[in-house]
């Protein structure tokens, strides 16, 4: 558990001990004469009497003459060691001055602890080289201290926070409804993740369910069980997983894998499908046959982020289905999707394949094994092997960096089979990725394959569409990347591939985007190269003006098989939590007008969006989407609205509801409880979380609203926001007889902790009256009263201060 204190509006609070410090060294500057100090060279150092004459008590001149310090007590500082900042917490400083070295300053500033005694411990004694710097003036305390008393750094991955438990759903839901005259159509898909974190094992299981006019199908994807061992830096999975290999194709199998703990951020990235869709389209995405994600995009150019694939070595296909009718298909080799080097570890793996999709065969065991390490700095070797019951494979690659920024990685895999065809083959891959300077980046795939090379899943499962004719031969692909401070960014991508039968598709898919002051432009386009499908080909140009802070006017031409369309549209951020869009769209083909209102909320527990769309009284259509997570834990139900993933986080700050936090995801905000859900969390590292502390109520006061959040993976680690609440009390006091009390008249504690001073006007400011005891003011002339207000039973929430009349009554 992390217990972090805060302060307010992102500044230091004044401490009511420190302040008047500062205050008292500025009235000694402006009212005592040089020659009061240099001609007294008693022990006071400060004539008695012309303090007096001033309105300065003697005993505060005394209690800073010394040196800048604090008074006795404790106060909240900004901590710095040998130079390096460690945040803000509360010390403590006695009668003279002398910081408190407790338990809590050396966790903060990271010392070894001279003894196991409580309280106070003698650190100066141990380590007298040490160096004390208080600075009340500027609320810090500076520390140098020797090399030897710094705790060693933790240099493995057993340093962090394990252990947690927690329950939790994720969910990514969308629905489309299309009527065009007496006809209609429905489609909904669901992509959800259910699974718990206990003890650092991680239990999920994935799964993808449509809805279409009434026809259901379900996709179950994974269900798993899985831990880090973290003095091992390996990783455990079991149940239905996705075999990896680091060279060979990996398959769905029903079993047990152990891999290297970074060998697991390769297995888990996710891909970046981009296409144009002509209407509002339902987009399906598919990689082995089975459907890994299934969603909802309206019309235009669309990206779809975080697309978990089975494995990273083979394509996806994507379908998109658009309302307005008609269906086409692109694949996206897996070379554009990112191949990448293999991470340096080993990975053994035992199991039976697993049918995901509808193909028909058996079910055979496999087992696997693969390893990639350094033979150079700058020279990478990665060997694999699969075997199954009548399937084997083996592969090897080699990775090298040449030069600055660039990777070249070729691949070559032999397999035989002999299931249902027998047969033996080849694979060949060679891919190279260049940045040249800070503008440009290139990339390039090539793969090639012989007419009997099989994969896994190919020698094991039958599918309708696979025959021996239409498996890829080569596939090759290139991406290009340019920017420029003025004139933007272009990216652009092309993929080809043949099959064995000599026939051969090719798209394309290119971007630019610009800013003029606050004018953006955007431009997108798709097409195929080559082919018979030039129905597929698609332009979109986009210009978006400003009209306001927040307002923009939005204008675009698009085509799509020959038909043209322009609109206009207007898109405002209300705030952080609400967006809307309206547009109409006019069609070239048949003058149609399309008019759509769309909405996108925040709602603090969830992502909602939603969109009506209509031409005519015969068309229409509406969209909807939802996608969150829920977390079940032990202090109740917390929602969020990103997806929660292996490793995260839950903070509390009080039961405040309605705080607003900044996470590594975005935004959220606590609920009713006073609890949020921090999605994500880099496992082995650390993770911002910040407190809004402008979303407090004004009468709150914490110390520290940011905390790190380092946790391995599997953990859920809870984060503790101190919250206080205070008031603020700002008193008008006059004497018994009604006449004001001088300025510059102390105010103490009634065990003579000194506490404020009295301003101009007979003005006293009180940080925090709660719970405070009896306070009495005593002036330069040595007289004492004591002070009597009284207030409201409950403190106004919505006011920094509050304000009151007080007596200083005399014994």
């Amino acid at each position: 558990m992390k217990t972090v204190l805060s302060y307010r509006d992102g500044e230091a609070v004044p401490d009511p001990f420190a302040s008047p410090a500062l205050a008292l060294v500025l009235l000694l500057c402006a009212l005592i004469p040089a020659k009061v100090c240099a001609e007294d060279s008693s022990s006071s150092g400060f004539d008695a009497q012309t303090l007096q004459q001033r309105g300065i008590d003697p005993q505060l001149a005394s209690l800073l003459l010394a040196a800048p310090r604090y008074a006795a007590g404790q106060h909240t500082v900004s901590l710095r060691v040998n130079g390096q900042r460690r945040g803000r917490l509360a010390v403590n400083f006695d009668q003279q001055g002398n910081l408190c070295f407790d338990r809590a300053l050396l966790d903060a500033a990271n010392l070894v602890p001279p003894g196991k005694t409580e309280g106070c411990h003698d650190f100066l004694a141990r380590y007298p080289q040490t160096l004390v710097e208080p600075d009340p003036a500027t609320l810090t305390v500076s520390l140098v201290v020797p090399t030897d008393a710094l705790r060693p750094v933790q240099q493995d991955i057993s340093g962090y926070e394990t252990g947690g438990f927690a329950g939790l759903l994720n969910y990514d839901l969308s629905g489309f409804y299309n009527r065009f005259g007496d006809d209609a159509s429905r489609f909904g898909s669901a992509n959800t993740e259910v699974g718990f974190n206990a003890g650092d094992w991680i239990v999920r299981s994935r799964q993808v369910q449509t809805w279409q006019d009434g026809l259901s199908r379900s996709t179950h994807l994974q269900a798993y069980a899985q831990r880090t061992f973290a003095s091992h830096q390996a990783v455990l999975q079991a149940g239905q997983i996705n075999l990896y290999n680091p060279v060979l194709s990996g398959a769905q199998i029903t079993g047990v894998q152990v891999l290297t703990e970074h060998a697991l951020q390769e297995q888990g990235q996710g891909a970046l499908i981009q296409g144009i869709a002509n209407s509002p389209a339902q987009v399906e995405v598919r990689q082995n046959g089975a459907l890994i994600h299934s969603t909802v995009v309206p019309a235009g150019p669309f990206a779809l982020t975080d697309v978990r694939r089975l494995n990273t070595r083979s394509d996806v296909e994507v379908t998109v289905k658009e309302s307005v009718g008609g269906e086409r298909r692109f694949t996206v080799p897996a070379a554009m999707l990112g191949l990448g080097l293999p991470a340096p570890g080993y990975s053994v793996a035992a199991g039976r394949v697993r049918n995901v999709g509808d193909a028909e065969g058996e079910d055979p065991w496999v087992i696997s094994g693969g390893w990639t390490g350094a033979l150079h700095p700058q020279l990478t070797l990665g060997t694999g092997v699969l075997a199954a019951s009548q399937y084997r494979s083996v592969g090897a690659s080699l990775g090298w960096l040449p030069w600055l920024d660039s990777q070249i990685q070729l691949s070559t895999q032999v397999s035989n089979s002999q299931a249902r065809e027998k047969v033996s083959g080849v694979q060949t891959d060679l891919s190279w990725s260049q940045r040249l300077g800070e503008q440009w980046s290139i990339s390039a795939a090539n793969s090639w394959r012989s007419i009997g090379y099989r994969e896994l899943e190919e020698s094991t499962y039958t599918r309708d569409d696979s025959n021996r004719d239409s498996r890829y031969r080569d596939q090759q692909s290139l991406n290009l990347g340019w920017s420029h401070p003025q004139l933007g960014a272009f990216s652009a991508g092309v993929s080809r591939s043949a099959n064995f039968a000599g026939d051969s598709s090719s798209r394309a898919l290119a971007s630019w985007g610009t800013s003029i002051g606050a004018v953006s432009l955007s431009a997108s386009a798709e097409w195929q190269m080559g082919g018979r499908q030039q129905q597929d080909n698609a332009v979109y140009l986009n210009i978006s003006v400003p009209l306001g802070e927040s307002r923009r006017l939005r204008s675009w031409v698009r085509n799509s098989g020959g038909e043209n369309r322009t609109g206009l549209g207007i898109t405002e951020q209300i705030d952080d939590q609400l967006s809307y869009r309206v547009s109409a769209e006019h069609d070239s083909s048949d003058h149609q007008v399309e008019t759509t209102l769309g909405i996108s909320a925040l709602p603090r527990y969830s992502q909602l969006d939603v969109s009506y769309s209509r031409s005519d009284a015969e068309r229409s259509s509406y969209q909807g989407g939802a996608r969150g997570g829920v977390v079940l834990h032990g202090d109740g139900v917390t929602f969020s609205p990103y997806p929660v993933r292996d490793t995260f986080a839950l903070v509390s700050v009080g039961d405040m509801s309605g705080i607003k936090l900044t996470t590594p995801s975005g935004p959220v905000w606590t609920d009713w409880q006073g609890q949020a859900v921090v999605p994500q969390v880099a496992a082995y590292g650390r993770s911002p979380v910040e407190v809004q502390t402008r979303s407090l109520p004004r009468n709150a006061d914490i110390n520290n609203g940011l905390a790190m959040v380092s946790a391995g993976r599997g953990a859920v680690e809870r984060v503790k926001f101190g919250v206080g609440l205070t008031r603020r009390l700002l008193l008008t006091v006059s004497t018994d007889q009604g006449a004001p009390l001088p300025a510059g008249a102390s105010v103490s504690s009634a065990n003579g902790e000194f506490i404020t001073l009295v301003q101009d006007g007979s003005q006293v400011f009180l940080p925090n009256v709660l719970g405070q005891s009896t306070l009495w003011i005593t002036t330069p002339q040595g007289r004492r009263c004591q002070l009597r207000y009284s207030l409201p039973e409950k403190a106004d929430p919505s006011v920094y201060f509050e304000t009151a009349p007080a007596r200083c009554h005399a014994p």
